[in-house]
């Protein structure tokens, strides 16, 4: 990053008597040397200048911490401190490593019949330049992206009230993910007097007619994509599709028929990481429930609300059977969590009062 930013930002030059001894500045000997100060010093022009520092940063690379190389960038190479792109740079390198600090929640973009215009894909900087056109008129703002992989981060910081060269608060900050060529993002928090203004500058730049907050949310934003993109990827099938087999040993023909029941229903993949699934249930008492006459006799539902919590809830349903803790077969609802793509599922009977119906959201 600082050697790109070496190009795109004002540097500033390190002052000096080169003949002074670098160790005698306050707070410099860990970030420069000798060679350093006779590069300024002596006055080079500037693309030299620009060289010679780079050269630093390719050292640094091999030889010293991260920590050490943003002391240089903060200290010495950019003293007078940074700017709203300079900051959203960093603020985005590290929420991209670290995506699971924040609450994620899915949204939707509706097209009506133009589905084929949500795989349209969108240049980065396009994003920057058409969101800032429909946020002028309403907030002094600044917006950036990053491309990971197939997701494309958007970070707008609203400026309005603020001084001139005062950094924004986190509390002004709104995080999107778009997943490249799709209908889906995830939004972090918005503050209310911002949203309307925010989602509207979003339908216009991805030029949808709706928008719509899909009943999913997580910290993972790639497990969330699992979710919303590819929700027949855990299909028993699938490690066929994805290239993913193996060849089968006479050994595993001996596997305990619990493991080949859990193979059968929740597919070979690692399961995507959900941190809670709230499940309603409104289904009447069995005829083995050994309590509630009246309930088995009327066969009215009786509502039941659990809420699933944990590092990864899919993962945890899948190992009950395992670990002797439930018996096969699982019902549905349970054994399709990967695939429904939502947090809140609710279980009722049809109306002849025979099949079970799932709904989401």
């Amino acid at each position: 990053m600082a050697i790109r930013w070496i190009n795109l930002h004002n540097i500033t030059r390190i002052g000096g008597d080169y003949t002074s001894n670098p160790q005698d500045q306050d707070g410099d000997s860990d970030m420069m040397d000798t060679e350093d100060w006779e590069a300024s010093a002596h006055r080079l022009p500037l693309s030299k200048y620009k060289e010679h520092v780079i050269k630093r940063y390719e050292e640094m690379r091999e030889k010293v911490s991260k920590k050490a190389i943003v002391d240089r960038m903060l200290n010495v190479d950019w003293s007078t401190g940074l700017n709203s792109k300079q900051v959203a740079d960093l603020d985005l390198a590290y929420y991209s490593q670290h995506s699971d600090l924040k609450n994620w929640k899915a949204l939707k973009l509706d097209y009506g019949d133009r589905v084929e215009s949500s795989r349209v894909p969108i240049d980065p900087a396009r994003i920057e330049k058409t969101f800032s056109y429909h946020m002028g008129p309403y907030f002094k703002h600044h917006v950036q992206t990053l491309q990971d992989g197939e997701m494309i981060w958007i970070r707008i910081s609203i400026h309005d009230g603020l001084a001139p060269n005062v950094l924004p608060a986190s509390t002004t900050v709104v995080y999107f993910i778009w997943f490249i060529s799709s209908e889906y993002l995830l939004g972090a928090t918005i503050k209310a007097e911002w949203k309307d203004f925010i989602l509207e500058a979003l339908l216009r730049l991805f030029k949808a007619s709706g928008i719509e907050e899909w009943p999913l949310t997580g910290k993972s934003p790639t497990s969330l994509a699992e979710l919303l993109l590819h929700r027949d990827s855990q299909d028993p099938h699938e490690k066929y599709t994805r290239g993913m087999q193996d060849i089968r040993t006479v050994d595993e023909a001996k596997i305990a028929s619990r493991d080949r029941f859990v193979a059968a229903d929740f597919g070979p993949n690692p399961q995507p990481s959900l941190h809670r699934v709230d499940l309603q249930i409104n289904l009447p008492y069995t005829t083995g429930a050994k309590d509630f006459r009246l309930g088995r006799l009327t066969k009215q539902p009786f509502p039941i609300k659990v809420v699933l919590e944990g590092s990864n809830v899919i993962e945890g349903v899948r190992s009950l059977i395992p670990l002797g803790i439930a018996q096969n077969p699982m019902p549905k609802f349970l054994t399709e969590l990967h695939s429904m793509g939502s947090n809140s599922i609710s279980v009722d009977l049809d109306d002849e009062g025979n099949k079970q119906l799932v709904t989401t959201g």
